[in-house]
């Protein structure tokens, strides 16, 4: 009645139509996180000139959103627009080869927005 093999057949070809779905919606919209990172590195240029401005440079809630906005722009540099460029173009990043830099470059992927959420926490407390 029920034969094992047509069922393992079905769900192989089930998984490859989700893999070959999802990897069609990969390259069609991986384009649009380029222009995402420009507007997010447009609004934190804007952020850093409006911060520094000389009379808001003695309020500490300019200063946590100055240093919040200073930890984006590294992070969108460091993290996000670096594995954008290995997904896209397969630029080989070279930290991911040694050890202590791999680790570093993990800490740093998981410290620098929860830094930034922290300075952000800050200027609403203060």
């Amino acid at each position: 009645m029920f034969n094992n093999t047509e069922h393992v057949i079905n769900v192989a070809q089930i998984s490859k139509s989700i893999v070959n779905d999802l990897n069609l919606v990969t390259h069609r919209f991986v384009i649009y996180p380029a222009l995402i990172f420009y507007l997010w590195f447009i609004g934190f240029i804007g952020n850093l000139f409006t911060y520094l401005r000389a009379e808001l440079r003695n309020n500490t809630f300019c200063i946590y959103s100055l240093c919040g906005s200073i930890i984006d722009i590294i992070n969108l540099a460091r993290n996000l627009f670096l594995r954008y460029l290995s997904a896209k173009y397969a630029i080989r990043i070279p930290w991911y080869s040694l050890r202590a830099t791999c680790k570093l470059s993990i800490f740093l992927l998981a410290f620098l927005p929860h830094l930034s959420i922290h300075f952000l926490s800050m200027a609403i407390i203060d």
